[in-house]
């Protein structure tokens, strides 16, 4: 189980799909836990359903945007559960974005890096208003 990897590498995922360069969207589906949710750095909260779709829906939408993971951290881990705190920032011609995001994840060897991913929490860290 390498946590700190499969940060990284959904991000670069993220970050070809949005701009139009991944035509797989598998590894996206492959990583998400059937009962995973998210809270968006605005507060909103989505299911695997609702984060799949939007996703899927952004493929493409940003020729410039890059995506960075750092200052990863292990808060939690136990035989079942993995909790990790990062950094992500968006970058783009016109935006930049920075948000604090947690997640937590469980072990499934089926999965890329042994994990699959179960809830995401995030928080702008800039004013964004």
């Amino acid at each position: 189980m390498d946590w700190a990897r499969e940060i990284d590498e959904l991000h670069e995922f993220f970050e070809a799909w949005f701009r139009g360069l991944a035509q797989s969207f598998e590894r996206m589906e492959i990583a998400l836990a059937p009962t995973f949710s998210i809270v968006g750095p605005r507060g909103t909260t989505m299911d695997r359903a609702e984060t799949i779709a939007a996703v899927r829906e952004g493929r493409g939408r940003s020729s410039s945007l890059r995506i960075g993971t750092s200052d990863h951290q292990l808060l939690a881990a136990t035989p079942g559960l993995v909790v990790a705190r990062y950094i992500e920032t968006h970058e783009s011609d016109d935006h930049s974005t920075r948000r604090l995001s947690t997640a937590v994840f469980e072990p499934d060897e089926t999965a890329p890096n042994g994990l699959v991913w179960v809830t995401v929490h995030e928080t702008f860290l800039d004013d964004v208003s």
